[in-house]
């Protein structure tokens, strides 16, 4: 107890107290300035009648359809790549993990100008093959999967330590079996390496599912501000833009009551799946 007091301490003082104080602060209004008046429930019960809300639960939900699959499945294979023994790994595993250098607001400013209607380099490229690419970031439709990509190329270096730590557990016996049963590459890849590394995958379908509900925030604030017309626009974004642009801080912390009530259901669902698949063998 003694060795674990320092990080329950940090974890109730910097996670559970905010969380209860959000969850009462939702019961009263309160603009930041004059005194709190107690509401109840009339903030929570408002979320359900705010079209801006459920338009945010779709953004957020867009998120992580398009970025948490991909991000795994695309971190997977590049972990099995750099866990490889070709000549050019090293120099691969130094351009693979450049994005954990970066912060945020360098991440933005770095795609902002790649995504440049006019002198950008994705532009440019495009335009090689005779394709004119569209405004990225000021696209109703293509904004948000521009986004997203933006997302996965900063995910996937903690994907990528991930499953090299997966991987490295992974004894060679098994390969060596499989080829004298004439396995080819790619059927050891699917039917043996993948199911072998399914506890990792769990663990970072979880991460990554909160990395992307998360970071669906800092990357719209950064590059769209929540446009264009709201396709960007997730829960967190949202829920910030209540509390210090309308400085109405107790449905801000509604709306992040809810956030994080999606958080743990996205979360729960993860490891339900997790178990089931356990329990049939995998």
């Amino acid at each position: 107890m003694a060795f674990l007091s320092p990080a329950m301490i940090g974890f109730t003082v910097f996670a559970v107290l905010p969380v209860l104080g959000g969850l009462a602060l939702g019961l009263f209004d309160w603009d930041l300035f004059s005194t709190p008046r107690y509401v109840g429930a009339r903030n929570f019960v408002r979320l359900f009648s705010d079209p801006t809300m459920w338009q945010s639960l779709f953004v957020t939900l867009q998120f992580l359809l398009l970025g948490v699959i991909p991000t795994v499945l695309l971190g997977f294979m590049l972990a099995v790549l750099v866990n490889s023994k070709l000549p050019a790994v090293p120099a691969l595993r130094l351009l693979f993990f450049v994005p954990m250098i970066a912060s945020s607001a360098v991440t933005a400013l770095v795609w902002a100008m790649l995504y440049n209607e006019r002198q950008g380099f994705v532009n440019q490229a495009l335009g090689v093959i005779g394709v004119d690419g569209p405004n990225w970031l000021s696209d109703t439709f293509w904004a948000l999967p521009a986004l997203v990509i933006v997302m996965i190329w900063s995910a996937l270096p903690l994907v990528i330590i991930l499953y090299l730590a997966g991987l490295q557990r992974v004894p060679d016996d098994i390969y060596a079996a499989a080829s004298l049963d004439g396995a080819g590459p790619w059927r050891q890849l699917w039917s043996m390496t993948w199911p072998s590394v399914w506890p990792t995958t769990a663990l970072v379908l979880a991460l990554q599912a909160i990395g992307f509900l998360s970071g669906s925030f800092e990357m719209a604030l950064l590059l769209t501000d929540g446009g264009p017309l709201g396709t960007t626009q997730s829960l967190a974004l949202y829920a910030y833009r209540v509390a210090f642009n309308d400085l109405n801080f107790g449905y801000a912390s509604a709306l992040s009551m809810f956030q994080l009530v999606v958080f743990a259901a996205i979360v729960g669902i993860v490891q339900g799946v997790r178990r089931t698949l356990r329990k049939g063998g995998l």
